[in-house]
């Protein structure tokens, strides 16, 4: 039986313009040439498809999936070509390595559907095609991959969750999307069998632009991401009580991000066809810069739940995925055991009443939830999609969070952190918070052990939406750096985050005595980026501008002897806090962590 693997795509208008992540020309004078439907080549013109979008993962389908006896090409042409079907992988050396399965000439004055089998030995790397014109207006038509499959594929049915707040452009465009290449193409495997949940947490949403049986819009309570989450959540288990053909699947998915929806396509082929011993897998999409989308920020991710600082590890951050090389080395297998719900497909047997998510508000909701039931984790080149600036999305609040729900997962998942790691971590982030003039995280992070320390039944009682109110109250406003009182340029920027003079041990020994120069008179400004900021960047400053080069927004942080003293007091009276009752909290939230993840709970949320 035959099973339709992957489809060759071209870009798509308002999603992603980059040739190179789709196709390579070579004679091809120019991009209109090139769109989705057919091309018309000229003698000696030549398309290359060994890409990020349209090479087919040899490694991944043969590992994970029943369709792996042999794959084929199936291509549309019309006239004469020369047709090589190629196997690209790297050498245990890391050399990229090619080998030309076969070649054909095609030759027909008419349209016409040919199929090609991929005959190789080696299950590794991907699989890809060249096409050749060997005279004028020969015409490129479709093509896509296929698969020899031993039993009928499963049936799929996939809800898409969307939690969205007051990001109305993504969530229409992304939706239109939808409705255009899935809804209304009656040659979308996914036509009947797809869903799409929205939460609105800030209730700004018209019903009018999602006018479709296929679309569920709820106006929920800002409850953050978390709550916005469990609210798809919960429309998919409402759905799935009254539908003749229950959901399968459901992909959680941000509200600030634009995608391809072939790659929804995608997740529900290798969905259909998993093997017994992975039916349970998630399955994730790579996240790519939207500034410079052929960069990838992440695809896969650890949490070190032994670790309370540097606890999460990304993997493939900074590929470049028009480059061959990184394309290969994107596909290797990584020890993540999260994914990130900008785009993660879960298996509604872990989609229940008695294990949603953890109320976390925003910050690691996704990372508990996947640590918590995530067996397998499968990542491909194609599934992805493209979020927004991590610098344009920093605040300060988010210390708060990153602190308080890390505590949380801890102590769900038996981590064996210590009352003395956490304490470590304090005097660490302290010292480095008060060498920036960052005094409000210090104050996050206090507040962040304090709340822990109260334990579950605080955690139950807490009122999501005005709590937040009170945290982003305190925090700075990003502007546009024209609009602030000072200038500099991005030579300056350059300059002074790469700046490291060498300090001497009495100079070391004054730094330490003055608190990095604040007990001693300041001038002059830095100007870093929204995170780090050494001890020698920072001394003696009068202020800081912290500044996003992506975005060209920023805020500047001033020096304050006040304030240190004040941020000061706060970390030594959470200090004495933390090393009293740190171990009653602990190991409270580890024996009650199942209360909070239960309808009943989230009842009193939303």
């Amino acid at each position: 039986m035959q099973f339709k693997v992957q489809q060759i795509v071209f870009p798509k208008e308002n999603v992603c313009d980059i040739e190179a992540l789709y196709y390579r020309k070579i004679g091809l004078p120019s991009s209109d040439e090139v769109y989705s439907g057919e091309i018309v080549f000229r003698n000696k013109q030549r398309i290359n498809f060994d890409t990020y979008y349209n090479s087919l993962s040899l490694l991944k389908w043969v590992k994970y999936t029943y369709a792996n006896s042999n794959f084929f090409l199936n291509i549309t042409l019309k006239g004469k070509f020369r047709l090589a079907l190629v196997h690209f992988y790297l050498e245990a050396d890391g050399r990229l390595r090619y080998e030309k399965v076969s070649e054909h000439i095609i030759d027909s004055n008419e349209k016409k559907s040919y199929q090609f089998e991929y005959v190789t030995q080696n299950p590794f790397g991907m699989l890809s095609f060249n096409l050749e014109a060997l005279q004028d207006k020969s015409t490129f038509f479709e093509a896509y991959y296929s698969s020899d499959i031993s039993k009928a594929p499963r049936d799929v049915r996939i809800g898409i969750g969307i939690c969205t707040f007051k990001r109305e452009s993504y969530v229409i465009n992304n939706v239109r999307s939808i409705k255009s290449y899935i809804f209304a193409n009656s040659e979308s495997p996914l036509k009947n069998n797809l869903k799409v949940f929205i939460s609105d947490n800030a209730g700004t949403l018209n019903k009018e632009d999602f006018d479709s049986d296929n679309v569920q819009l709820v106006s929920n309570k800002n409850t953050g991401g978390s709550g916005g989450f469990t609210r798809c959540m919960i429309q998919a288990i409402d759905y799935n009580k009254v539908a003749t053909n229950p959901l399968t699947h459901l992909l959680l998915t941000d509200d600030d991000i634009v995608f391809d929806p072939v790659s929804i396509e995608r997740t529900y082929a290798i969905l259909s066809v998993l093997k017994e011993e992975y039916i349970d897998a998630f399955v994730g999409g790579a996240m790519c810069r939207m500034d410079k989308q052929n960069i990838q920020h992440a695809s896969g991710e650890v949490w070190h739940k032994e670790r309370c600082q540097n606890f999460i590890e990304t993997f493939n951050n900074g590929r470049d995925l028009t480059d061959i090389k990184d394309i290969l080395e994107n596909e290797s297998f990584t020890k993540s055991n999260h994914q990130g719900w900008w785009f993660c497909a879960i298996p509604m047997k872990f989609i229940r009443e008695d294990n949603l998510s953890m109320p976390f508000f925003i910050k690691s909701d996704d990372i508990e939830f996947s640590v918590r039931n995530m067996k397998t984790h499968i990542l491909l080149n194609g599934i992805n999609v493209w979020h927004e600036s991590f610098e344009s999305k920093y605040s300060a609040q988010n210390e708060y969070y990153t602190v308080r729900n890390y505590l949380v997962s801890a102590a769900a998942h038996n981590s064996s952190v210590s009352k003395e790691d956490l304490l470590e971590m304090l005097d660490t982030y302290t010292k480095h918070y008060i060498a920036n003039y960052k005094y409000v995280e210090i104050e996050h992070f206090c507040n962040a052990i304090n709340d822990f320390l109260k334990g579950v039944d605080h955690f139950k009682t807490i009122d999501l939406e005005k709590y937040h109110k009170s945290i982003l109250s305190k925090g700075y406003k990003m502007v546009d750096v024209d609009t602030l009182p000072v200038r500099f340029s991005d030579e300056k920027y350059y300059h002074d985050i790469s700046y490291d003079k060498y300090v001497n041990p009495f100079s070391k020994l004054m730094r330490k005595l003055t608190i990095n120069g604040l007990l001693l008179p300041s001038g002059g400004f830095a100007v870093l980026g929204m995170w780090g900021g050494s001890n020698v960047q920072t001394y003696r400053k009068k202020f800081l501008v912290r500044y996003s080069i992506e975005t060209g927004k920023g805020f500047i942080l001033k020096r304050s002897l006040g304030s240190a003293i004040k941020s000061y007091f706060m970390y030594k009276k959470t200090r004495r806090k933390l090393k009293k009752k740190f171990d009653k909290a602990f190991f409270e939230f580890r024996a009650r962590w199942k209360e909070l993840v239960t309808l009943e709970n989230w009842d009193n949320y939303l």
